[in-house]
């Protein structure tokens, strides 16, 4: 019976001890915290371009309205809006204010003539009005495009009266609204580029030509007229544009992918997340300098060959046991 009751003894002792350890080891994953994961990339040296971005819109240099030289009534208007004309090209016709008037009175006569004699005589004269008429004949002084048609056929006009504008594709040009605080900073013959919102046309290249220091008081900013290398043809005069001139370039600059940086709002600071033995992310403030569309350039802070996180690092932290994704 004592061997029994030792054996007993010594079994609930076992399991108690098993047991404990089986809570321990249970009590212990628990403790174990899940940790952040994040995907990393280096900062490296590298040139960053000093860029003015803003916006304007196509003109051209050659844009003519195109008037009558006498008055009287449009005989024909030969164009459209956008048709292409050649210089010297026919766009108008009018009869001469005393031709029309003799016209009208020949025709008033034979609309009234009630006898032969009266329509004959009516008829004679309406003929030696129409073919003694004087008119006009109104050509294009330059090789164009019609962008507005202003008479219709049938139409009085005086002397002087607009007929049609045309422009001269050849002549298109650029002008960028710069803020007036980036006049020192512009000067002619920097590259631009300019792209078109809403048109699948790729980016067109261009250089600063000319610069209007005289400022609109309204909108505080200056004109600078852009040379592009090409522009399409449907690219039409009045097309807005955005555009980004390059004032300057920083060379060997402490560069980071933008997903990295992040910005306190409240305090107006910016940080990064500075990942040390690829397990502990460390906030750390940075100074930006220079940015584009995927790239800051980091002036103090963090220097080339830190690793800092670029996704994942939102909301963690100070001092925050990360795992780094291998993908």
């Amino acid at each position: 019976m004592e061997s029994k009751l030792v054996w007993r003894i010594v079994l609930f002792i076992a399991v108690s001890f098993l047991f404990a350890a089986c809570s321990k080891e249970s009590n212990d994953d628990t403790d174990v915290k899940p940790r952040a994961i994040v995907k990393v990339a280096s900062a490296y040296l590298g040139d960053m371009d000093a860029m003015i971005s803003t916006t304007g819109s196509f003109e051209v240099l050659r844009d003519e309205k195109i008037k009558s030289t006498i008055a009287g009534k449009v005989e024909k208007v030969v164009v459209l809006e956008g048709d292409v004309v050649q210089k010297g090209a026919i766009v108008a016709t009018i009869v001469s204010q005393e031709s029309y008037a003799a016209i009208a009175g020949a025709t008033q006569l034979l609309n009234q003539a009630t006898t032969e004699a009266e329509k004959k005589q009516a008829e004679e004269a309406l003929h030696l009005a129409e073919t003694t008429a004087a008119s006009a004949k109104i050509s294009a002084p330059f090789s164009g495009a019609v962008i507005h048609r202003f008479v219709a056929e049938g139409e009085l006009v005086s002397q002087g009266t607009d007929l049609v504008e045309i422009i001269d594709p050849s002549t298109e040009y650029f002008v960028a609204v710069v803020p007036i605080n980036y006049l020192s900073s512009i000067r002619t013959g920097q590259a631009a580029l300019v792209t078109i919102p809403g048109m699948t046309i790729p980016p067109l290249h261009g250089t600063v030509q000319a610069i209007n220091p005289a400022t609109d008081p309204n909108s505080q900013s200056i004109q600078v007229r852009i040379n592009l290398r090409s522009i399409p043809s449907k690219v039409a005069a009045g097309t807005f544009g955005n555009v980004r001139i390059k004032i300057g370039e920083h060379r060997s600059a402490v560069l980071v992918p933008k997903g990295a940086v992040y910005h306190d709002d409240e305090r107006n600071l910016y940080f990064v997340w500075r990942v040390q033995g690829d397990s502990l992310a460390l906030m750390t403030q940075v100074d930006v300098g220079l940015s584009d569309s995927s790239r800051f350039e980091i002036t103090s802070g963090i220097k080339a060959g830190d690793v800092v996180a670029i996704a994942g690092g939102y909301g963690l932290p100070d001092s925050t046991d990360v795992t780094v994704s291998a993908n």
